[in-house]
């Protein structure tokens, strides 16, 4: 954790405290026993403004989606195994206090402990410093998840097809599409990008646009996973 302005930054959604003892809370798991407290409170208090905060951006992102697909799309962006992801990538798991009787028999915290911090994180930072604070630090932690989301699941697009395959097969995980080089003059750019599911990549894709590239990306990925076990 750094120190700047006076303000203690989350290294993990960046956000500067005001409060340090609210960060510190929202790192203190419930083996701690700690008379300040542990961050299940705050864990409830995320948990509301997480589902408001990507309520609120899916439903301007889609503005022609109904009731259905915004939840499903809501749902797959906030379910428990998509934020231990985004926790883990973080290493979030360092900066979390447990108590030493909890470390030696489970000495890497758990999916719901990941789970229940960030949330918790997330909880602290609007207290810290209101619902745009909070939004800062969810789009910091979920922006790429979010902004690969794709509804449509018409044979004429093939993102929205691989997000659906991964929604019943992999527990609701959002593909991420990954920007490689970009080669050629301003006027006729051919653009290349990698999709990516859990870490591992599942297709490559060309083209004039980013969007052709990652359509065709997620075109290749559905061809590598068809006669192939959900398991990818």
């Amino acid at each position: 954790m750094t120190q700047t302005n006076k303000a203690l930054v989350d290294p993990i959604t960046g956000h500067p405290f005001d409060d340090p003892a609210l960060l510190k809370q929202a790192l203190t798991h419930s083996s701690c026993g700690r008379p300040g407290g542990d961050n299940q409170r705050l864990e409830f208090l995320g948990d509301a403004v997480l589902d408001l905060v990507v309520a609120e951006t899916l439903y301007a992102k889609f503005p022609e989606a109904d009731e259905g697909a915004l939840d499903r799309a809501r749902a797959s962006i906030v379910n428990g195994k998509n934020l231990a992801r985004a926790a883990n990538e973080r290493q979030l798991g360092k900066y979390l206090e447990v108590s030493d009787a909890h470390r030696q028999h489970h000495p890497e915290p758990s999916r719901a402990m990941l789970e229940d911090a960030l949330e918790a994180l997330i909880g602290a930072a609007y207290l810290d410093g209101g619902l745009d604070a909070a939004r800062h630090a969810i789009h910091q932690l979920l922006g790429p998840q979010i902004a690969g989301l794709e509804l449509s699941t018409s044979s004429q697009n093939p993102k929205g097809q691989l997000q659906e395959w991964s929604q019943k097969f992999h527990a609701g995980e959002v593909p991420l599409y990954e920007a490689l080089n970009a080669e050629g003059p301003d006027h006729n750019r051919t653009f290349r990008v990698a999709v990516l599911l859990g870490g591992r990549e599942l297709g490559r894709g060309t083209g004039p646009s980013k969007k052709s590239a990652e359509a065709r990306a997620a075109q290749a990925a559905l061809q590598s996973l068809s006669g192939v076990s959900p398991d990818v």
